[in-house]
This record gives structure tokens, sequence and C-alpha cells, in this order.
């Protein structure tokens, strides 16, 4: 084995569990689901009314949820108590189902 021969297999050799083809990721609304759909079932117990815009998407009149912070950290838990950190799960109702969920806390009343 010349020199350059020995470097590229002993470069290579551990690379046995790296797939040979790029891995694609793709972002659709499946991934999203998935990653909200905990929280989605967890405010479709605390809100009854919120079963109806689910199977039907994006209803006209929209609808409008109102929950405390520590109400939805509760249901909903994340690091920290705080309103940023529902921003996502806020967009994604908005987006996909009209549905807009306001968060209060002791700061904003």
């Amino acid at each position: 084995m010349t020199d350059t021969s020995q470097l590229w297999y002993s470069l290579n050799k551990d690379c046995s569990d790296i797939p040979k083809t790029p891995v694609e990721s793709h972002s659709d609304s499946k991934e999203q689901t998935n990653k909200f759909s905990d929280d989605i079932k967890a405010l479709g117990e605390y809100f009854p009314q919120l079963a109806s815009p689910l199977v039907t998407n994006k209803n006209e009149q929209g609808l409008i949820l109102e929950i405390s912070l520590k109400e939805i950290f509760v249901l909903c838990p994340r690091g920290r108590c705080r309103l940023d950190r529902y921003s996502k799960l806020q967009e994604y109702l908005k987006e996909n189902y009209n549905v807009t969920l306001i968060i209060k806390s002791q700061k904003t009343k």
C-alpha cells in the first residue's frame, strides 16, 4: 500500500455506519404535528370547543382561547414557565387552524 492509499484507508475505515447517500431533511406539516400533538391533545381536553376547529381546517370566524401561563405550563410543560416558550405553538394553531391562543401572565394583567 502506498502512503496515499494507506491514509485514505485509515480515514475511511471507521465510516462504515455513515450512509453513502445524503440524508434529506423535510420540514413538512407531519413533523410539526408530531411536535405539537401532545400540546394540542392536552389543550383539547382543557378546551372541549377546540376539537371542532381541529377537525375542520380553518373555519372562517376563528376561535379565541384564553388561558393563564400557570395553567398552560401544567398542561404543556416547557423548560421554563415563560410566555415566549409557547410562541411557536401559538403560531402553529393560528396558521393551521385559525385558533388564537391568548396566554395571560401576572405581568401582562
